[in-house]
């Protein structure tokens, strides 16, 4: 069985200063602890957007420090309506597709693949993937047999919370026409956005929405504007065979006590770095 990773929604801000009375930072931090003790056996961890709050240089430098320090499985980096894709580049300068521009890739997982997608679109807080892009997804598609999982920030529907209506992946007619020839082997997909945890079905395709490391938004079908709610973070533990995929949220109690932890590496015993891919 295959083990992935999923984290979303981590909004870093610069070092010193906090979010919403949070600590973007610990909160992160808190998570990547204990997936370097309990889950160091993934075949990746997809940070699926929204990496810093304001899209500034020192936030990436932030992660890009953050992730050093920890030995994880190979990590994958897309963007969200919050990030730069310039700046984001300065500090990740591998991390873009050289064909598109853009934070994509695709991922080994044996039997499967992962298809990481960049929704990402200048002065929007909806999403958008433009030609180049589905463009990249069609041929990844056509030239490799195996079921995908797709990974992205935007989810390409509604959930009738009335602020992220606004604000979804508006070319979800073009995603449609992009993955229709290709629908029966596409297993799942995955998002982020929303600081929720949602799951359902898409055109007939299952997915799943996590909420995220920093606030969590209300259920609250009335209010024009997200309700934050502060609860602990989250991240998925997402398990594949070629028959079943099974998504567990796990809520990381803030400050994890390392007395805690089961066996596995600690930042004591590191013996590398984690490996950034995209």
């Amino acid at each position: 069985m295959i083990k992935i990773i999923q984290i979303t929604d981590i909004h870093l801000v610069p070092p010193g200063t906090e979010l919403r009375r949070l600590d973007p930072e610990r909160r992160f931090r808190d998570c990547l602890e204990q997936i370097e003790s309990e889950h160091n056996d993934a075949r990746a961890v997809v940070i699926s957007g929204d990496l810093a709050d304001n899209g500034d240089r020192p936030s990436y430098e932030l992660l890009r420090d953050i992730l050093a320090d920890y030995r994880l499985p190979p990590v994958y980096l897309t963007l969200g309506n919050h990030d730069r894709r310039t700046t984001f580049s300065r500090v990740f300068p591998g991390a873009l597709d050289a064909r598109t521009g853009a934070a994509q890739a695709q991922i080994d997982f044996g039997s499967q693949q992962g298809l990481v997608l960049d929704t990402w679109i200048e002065g929007e807080h909806a999403g958008r993937l433009c030609e180049r892009r589905l463009d990249w997804l069609a041929e990844r598609l056509r030239l490799d047999p195996r079921p995908a999982l797709l990974f992205m920030h935007h989810a390409p529907l509604r959930v009738a919370l009335k602020r992220i209506d606004q604000i979804p992946l508006l070319s979800d007619n073009e995603l449609w026409e992009t993955l229709a020839p290709f629908r029966e082997r596409i297993r799942h997909m995955f998002f982020g956005h929303m600081h929720r945890n949602v799951s359902g079905s898409w055109r007939g395709i299952p997915f799943t929405v996590l909420s995220g490391t920093t606030h969590h938004g209300m259920l609250d079908f009335q209010t024009e504007l997200i309700r934050d709610t502060i609860l602990d973070p989250f991240y998925a533990v997402i398990l594949v065979d070629d028959r079943d995929i099974v998504v567990h949220f796990n809520q990381v109690r803030l400050h994890w006590d390392a007395a805690t932890r089961g066996p596995g590496p600690t930042n004591a015993t590191k013996l590398e770095k984690s490996e950034i891919l995209a």
